[in-house]
C-alpha cells in the first residue's frame, strides 16, 4: 500500500468516526509506513485494564515503559497529566492506565475523561540531556502560504527556545513547496541545532547522520506535495507536529505526534493573462466620471491619457449628458461604447460602481476595469456593495460570460509607460514625472503595492526611477500581486520587481512565491517589503506550529526561499530598490570592496562596516594600482600626507580632481569588485557650495571642475558599482541632489552604504 492510500484510510476511518485528528497509535503507524523511526508500542482499552494481558508485556523492550492517553480531545498530553513512566510490568502499566484516567478526569471533567479511546504503551527510548537531545518537526497549512515546516530544538519548552535563538538559529522554518529535501538540508546546515547535532560546536560530537534529518524532510514533503490537499486523496493536513523527536543511538525517534486534517481542498487561483495584459497595454480605453467643470479624478485621468499620448480617437468618455471634455468624444452609457475597450477606469462614486459593473458584463464591453472609488469593503455599507459585486463577478464568471478583470476598489490605479497612460489622479505639481539622469543604465522595472500612498511616495522619493508599470492593487477584490506578477513576467521585459504586500487571498503568498523562484530562474530581481510583522504568532491555538512559525515568518522565509530579497524597513526598501534599478548592468563579481575619503573618521567607519556574514573585505590593491596612486598624490603634492593603503584618506588638502583620478585608478584594479567615494563637504578645497556669492576662495559646485559634473561620467562608464556618501548638514544637500540628478547613489553616511550595498551584492551573488 502507497504512503498515500495509507495515510487516506487512517483519515477515512478517523473521520467516519466524527474525528478531524489521528490517534498517536495511528500516527505511530503512519509514520513507520513512511520511514521515521518509532517506538515500540501497543495499546490498551480502559475496559481491559483489568484483562490479562500480560503476554503483550514483552512487545516492548526495556525495563521501564511511557504509557499515555489517547483521546481526540487531548493535543498536549502532559498538561493533563496523560503521560507516565513506569516499570515494564502488568501491574506497575495498569496502575499507571488507571491513574492517568483519574488524573484527566480530575483536571479536565469526567467529559473529557470519556473521550479516552486507549492508553498507548511505548518503548522508552533512551535519551539525553543536551537541549539538542530532544526535536521539534511542525507542519501546518498556512492560508497564504500553504504547507509549511518547522523544524528545530523541541520538547516542553520549543516555542520559548524558538523565541530564544536568532531567526533561523534554533528553529528552521521552510516551505516543502518551495525547497526538495536537499534544499532544506542546506538551510537547516545554516543553523545553531545544526551544528549541535553534527558535532561543529566546541567539544561537540555528531549525535546524527545527515541521513536521519533526510528521512523527516522527505516525509514531510511526501506528505504536503503528494497527499494534502491533493485532489486525488481529497484530504487537506492542518496541523502534523512531532514533538519531541528524541535524539537516540544515531536516529531520531518520534515520541510523541499530533495530526489534524479535513476533507476538504484549497485552491490557487488562477488569472487571465491576456485580460491583464490588455489592461496593461490597452488600445482602447473608457472613462466614468471625467467632469467637464472642474479638475475631478476623472478629468485628472483623462488629462494624464493625453500627456502620455494615447490616441484620442481610442478614448471614450461614458456622461450621461453625451458632451464631450477636452475634446474627446463622450457616449451616454458603457452600452453605446462603439467597441469592447481594453479598460474602463471607473472614477464614479462607490455606489454606482455595482450597476456599472452589471452594465459592461451584461454588454460584454471590457477585457478590464480599473475601480478608483473607495469605501468598497471598508464601511458597513460599503461591505455589503463589495458582498454584492463579488458575488455578480463569479456567478458571471461561473455562467461562462465574457468578464473583465477587475483592478481595485480604493486604488490609484495603474501607471502604464508601454500602455501610455497614468490612472493616477494626483496632479503633475504634486508628482512630477521620473527624470532619468542622462547616461544612465537603468533597469526594466515594476513597482507594485497594496498601498497606493506607499507606491506615490516611493515614486516621489526615488523620482529618478521610470518604472515599466507602477500598480496600486488597492483592495484586491479580484486582482492580487501575484496575477501582476504572472502577467509581467510572461511579457519578458521586466528585470527589477518591487512589491510591497499586507496580505494575500488564499494561497496567492505560495503562488507568489512560484513565481517568485520561476522569475529568479531567468536573472530576475525581486525586492519584497511584507507588512505585518507585529501580528506573528496571534493565530496559535492548540498548535505549537502556528505559534513557532505564525503568518509574517512563514511568508517572509518562503519568499525568501524563493529567491526574493524579503526587507523589514521601509529604509531598505528604497535603498535595495535604487540599487538593484542603477547597478542592475554592473558586474557584481566579488566582495572585495575599495573605499577613498577626504576624512579619516570614514576610513575608519568604512573598515568597522565590513561585513563578516556574508563575508566581503577590503581589496588589496596590486602593484600597478598602488603606484598610480602613488603617482596622482605625487602629482598633487600629497605623498607625505597620504599613504597608499585601502581604505584611502587623502585628507582634506585633496581637491575635487584627486578624487576622480584616483577612484579611476581604484577601478582599473583587478582586485576591486566595487568603489565607494566618502565626500566630506565642509573641507575649503571641495567645490561643494550651492552656487551664488559665499566671499573670497568658496568655491560652488557649479563650475566645470567640480565633483558634481567631473564624478558622474566615470561612474556611468564604470562596469563595477560605484556609491558615493556625503555625510552633511542641509547647505550640502543642493551637492548631493545634483549628483543624484547625474546619476550618481548617494548616501547620507558611510555605514549606511556599507550595510546597504553588502546587502544587495550578497543577493547578487546568491550568498547569505
Amino acid at each position: 500500500m502507497s504512503i498515500n492510500d495509507f495515510a487516506a484510510r487512517l483519515c477515512q476511518s478517523a473521520a467516519a468516526e466524527g474525528r478531524n485528528t489521528l490517534l498517536e497509535p495511528e500516527l505511530y503507524s503512519l509514520l513507520r509506513e513512511g520511514g521515521v523511526p518509532v517506538p515500540a508500542f501497543y495499546t490498551i482499552t480502559p475496559a481491559e485494564i483489568d484483562r490479562d494481558w500480560a503476554a503483550t508485556v514483552s512487545q516492548v523492550p526495556g525495563e521501564k515503559v511511557v504509557v499515555k492517553v489517547v483521546s481526540p480531545e487531548i493535543t498536549h498530553k502532559t498538561e493533563m497529566g496523560g503521560v507516565r513512566v513506569v516499570a515494564n510490568n502488568r501491574d506497575a502499566i495498569a496502575d499507571a492506565c488507571r491513574g492517568i484516567m483519574a488524573t484527566v478526569a480530575e483536571r479536565g471533567g469526567p467529559e473529557l475523561a470519556a473521550t479516552i479511546r486507549s492508553l498507548i504503551v511505548c518503548e522508552k527510548v533512551p535519551v539525553g540531556t543536551d537541549i539538542s537531545s530532544q526535536l521539534f518537526a511542525g507542519m501546518r497549512f498556512s492560508p497564504d502560504m500553504g504547507p509549511m515546516l518547522a523544524f528545530g530544538f523541541g520538547g516542553l519548552e520549543a516555542e520559548e527556545l524558538a523565541v530564544r535563538f536568532k531567526d533561523g538559529q534554533g528553529m528552521v522554518l521552510a516551505s516543502p513547496v518551495i525547497l526538495d529535501a536537499a534544499g532544506m538540508m542546506a538551510k537547516f546546515k545554516k543553523s545553531f541545532v545544526y551544528r549541535k547535532l553534527a558535532g561543529l560546536t566546541r567539544g561537540g560530537q555528531r549525535q546524527i547522520p545527515d541521513d536521519e534529518l533526510l528521512k523527516v524532510f522527505d516525509f514531510f514533503r511526501m506528505l504536503a506535495n503528494e497527499f494534502s490537499n491533493n485532489p486525488d486523496t481529497g484530504w487537506l493536513v492542518r496541523d502534523f507536529e512531532i514533538n519531541p523527536f528524541f535524539v537516540s543511538n544515531g536516529r531520531l525517534v518520534a515520541v510523541d505526534a499530533f495530526m489534524r486534517f479535513e476533507k476538504t481542498l484549497v485552491a490557487e487561483r488562477t488569472c487571465d493573462i491576456e485580460k491583464i495584459q490588455r489592461l496593461l497595454k490597452p488600445e482602447t480605453v473608457a472613462i466614468l466620471g471625467a467632469s467637464s467643470k472642474g479638475l475631478n479624478p476623472g478629468r485628472i485621468i483623462l488629462n494624464n491619457l493625453q500627456r502620455e499620448g494615447f490616441p484620442i480617437r481610442n478614448i471614450r468618455l461614458v456622461r450621461p449628458d453625451c458632451e464631450p471634455v477636452d475634446g474627446v468624444e463622450s457616449v451616454r452609457s458603457i452600452a453605446e461604447l462603439p467597441w469592447r475597450a481594453d479598460l474602463i477606469v471607473v472614477a464614479v462614486a462607490a455606489k454606482f460602481v455595482p450597476d456599472v459593473i452589471r452594465e459592461t458584463i451584461e454588454h460584454e464591453k471590457a477585457a478590464s476595469m480599473i475601480l478608483i472609488p473607495g469605501g468598497m469593503g471598508e464601511t458597513e455599507g460599503g461591505k455589503e456593495t463589495d458582498r454584492a459585486v463579488r458575488a455578480l463577478i463569479a456567478e458571471s464568471r461561473a455562467a461562462g460570460r465574457y468578464v473583465p478583470v477587475f483592478v481595485g476598489p480604493n486604488c490609484l490605479g495603474i501607471q502604464s509607460v508601454p500602455g501610455l497612460y497614468d490612472t493616477m489622479f494626483i496632479p503633475k505639481p504634486k508628482l512630477p514625472l521620473p527624470v532619468v539622469p542622462d547616461g544612465m543604465k537603468q533597469a526594466e522595472s515594476v513597482l507594485i503595492s497594496q498601498s497606493g500612498a506607499y507606491m506615490i511616495t516611493r515614486m516621489n522619493i526615488m523620482d529618478f526611477v521610470k518604472s515599466r508599470y507602477a500598480i496600486s492593487t488597492g483592495n484586491q477584490m479580484d486582482l492580487g500581486v501575484a496575477d501582476y506578477v504572472e502577467a509581467v513576467l510572461a511579457e519578458g521585459r521586466a528585470e527589477v520587481f518591487g512589491l510591497y504586500i499586507e496580505g494575500f487571498s488564499a494561497l496567492d503568498g505560495l503562488r507568489l512565491a512560484k513565481l517568485i523562484r520561476k522569475g529568479r530562474a531567468q536573472g530576475r530581481d525581486f525586492i519584497v517589503y511584507k507588512a505585518g510583522r507585529t501580528s506573528e504568532g496571534r493565530t496559535a491555538t492548540s498548535s505549537h506550529t502556528a505559534s513557532i512559525s505564525g503568518d509574517y515568518p512563514s511568508c517572509a522565509e518562503t519568499l525568501k526561499d524563493a529567491g526574493a530579497m524579503v526587507v523589514t524597513t521601509l529604509e531598505d526598501f528604497n535603498e535595495q530598490w535604487k540599487m538593484a534599478v542603477t547597478f542592475r548592468d554592473r558586474v557584481i563579481g566579488g566582495n572585495r570592496l575599495s573605499f577613498i575619503s577626504n576624512a579619516g573618521y570614514e576610513t575608519v567607519c568604512m573598515a568597522d562596516s565590513i561585513s563578516e556574514k556574508p563575508r566581503f573585505e577590503l581589496a588589496k590593491y596590486d602593484d600597478a594600482t598602488q603606484a598610480a596612486i602613488g603617482k596622482i598624490l605625487a602629482d598633487f603634492r600629497l605623498n607625505e600626507l597620504v599613504s597608499v593603503h585601502n581604505p584611502l584618506d587623502i585628507t582634506p588638502m585633496a581637491p575635487d580632481a584627486v578624487y576622480t583620478e584616483c577612484l579611476k585608478a581604484q577601478l582599473a584594479c583587478s582586485t576591486v569588485d566595487a568603489c565607494i567615494v566618502g565626500i566630506i563637504p565642509l573641507s575649503v578645497t571641495i567645490k561643494s557650495l550651492p552656487p551664488g556669492d559665499h566671499g573670497p576662495g568658496m568655491f560652488t559646485f557649479d563650475e566645470p571642475d567640480s565633483l558634481v559634473f567631473t564624478l558622474p561620467p566615470i561612474v556611468a562608464a564604470a562596469g563595477k558599482p560605484v556609491m558615493a556618501t556625503i555625510d552633511c548638514g542641509t547647505l550640502y544637500q543642493p551637492m548631493a541632489q545634483a549628483l543624484r540628478a547625474r546619476g550618481v547613489l548617494v548616501f547620507q553616511s558611510i555605514d549606511q552604504a556599507m550595510r546597504a550595498f553588502q546587502k544587495y551584492a550578497a543577493y547578487r551573488m546568491g550568498i547569505d
